[in-house]
């Protein structure tokens, strides 16, 4: 029996198969090339270990995760709600950076909540609100905007934007636009209008200017990569059923992996910082789970 649709061709369970193993190949390939240029060029302007080991240990700590959590089902959508509480939690205890509210301490570690969970955040909501059709999973959307508009978080603000717009194209949900344009402008607004002095740092948000310096070839190969991890999600595309979702998330990681072009925001994988690599990477897992 034929289950999905792409126009000319038919595609099988088993066919599909093929798609999710692309996608999910392409990802960790050039996720890990991302990781590997922010590693080499920490390493060749005299950065210390502490700054250049962590993040490819925990790409492949990562790896190996989603490797037993896509063999899982996807957790119900409710779990979003534990996800929103964190991104709460990160403005009412967190540590504060100049009064800007982004993270919770593990430790030792400062974790970045929105880049942590905002991936795995929008396809839980996605199938909150198609496949158990609750609109109130919408709502949670909107309170998720309002809590990245108040730490305030640009960068995950509009890349959570830029994935509700293209998710209600993919799904030609043009009433739904309406009330995302409303939250759009009212979050935006809030955020634009909070302090946020936090400078750009080489190692972080300055990563590609970092590689430019060691070569140019080595930061145009980064930026290649990361566009190209941040677009894998459209390989799923063919499936009616995932199609929003991975349109969705495809659109969240563009906006979020190339923030830094107009803002000093972090750049994810490539980047000092281990929470984009678990975010990025689970969310990916999240996608090809049933």
């Amino acid at each position: 029996m034929t289950i999905f649709y792409r126009p000319g061709v038919s595609i099988t369970p088993s066919t599909w198969s093929k798609y999710e193993r692309n996608f999910q190949l392409a990802f960790v390939v050039f996720s890990g090339i991302t990781v590997l240029v922010g590693t080499l060029a920490i390493i060749a302007t005299g950065g210390v270990a502490s700054l250049w080991l962590r993040n490819p240990v925990m790409w492949g700590m990562a790896v190996v995760l989603c490797a037993g959590l896509r063999k899982r089902r996807m957790p119900p959508p409710k779990v979003a709600a534990a996800m929103i509480a964190a991104l709460a939690l990160s403005i009412l205890v967190g540590p504060s950076q100049a009064g800007v509210h982004r993270w919770l301490a593990v430790g030792s570690v400062q974790v970045n909540v929105a880049a942590l969970v905002m991936p795995c955040a929008i396809l839980l909501i996605d199938r909150g609100i198609r496949i158990a059709g609750q609109p109130g999973y919408a709502i949670a959307a909107a309170v998720v905007a309002l809590v990245l508009a108040w730490q305030p978080d640009m960068s995950q603000l509009t890349a959570l934007i830029a994935a509700a717009v293209m998710w209600a194209v993919a799904q030609r949900r043009l009433r739904s636009l309406v009330w995302i344009g409303v939250m759009a402008v009212i979050t935006l607004l809030i955020c634009a209008n909070r302090p946020d002095p936090l400078e750009s740092v080489p190692h972080v948000e300055g990563i590609f200017h970092l590689a430019a310096e060691v070569s140019p070839i080595l930061a145009f190969c980064g930026g290649i990569c990361l566009l190209l991890t941040a677009l894998s999600p459209l390989a799923l595309t063919n499936d009616v059923n995932k199609r929003p979702a991975a349109i969705g998330l495809a659109a969240y990681f563009l906006v979020s992996g190339f923030a830094c072009l107009y803002g000093a925001f972090p750049v994810p994988l490539a980047g000092y910082g281990i929470s984009f690599i678990l975010g990025w990477l689970i969310g990916a897992t999240f996608l090809v789970m049933r």
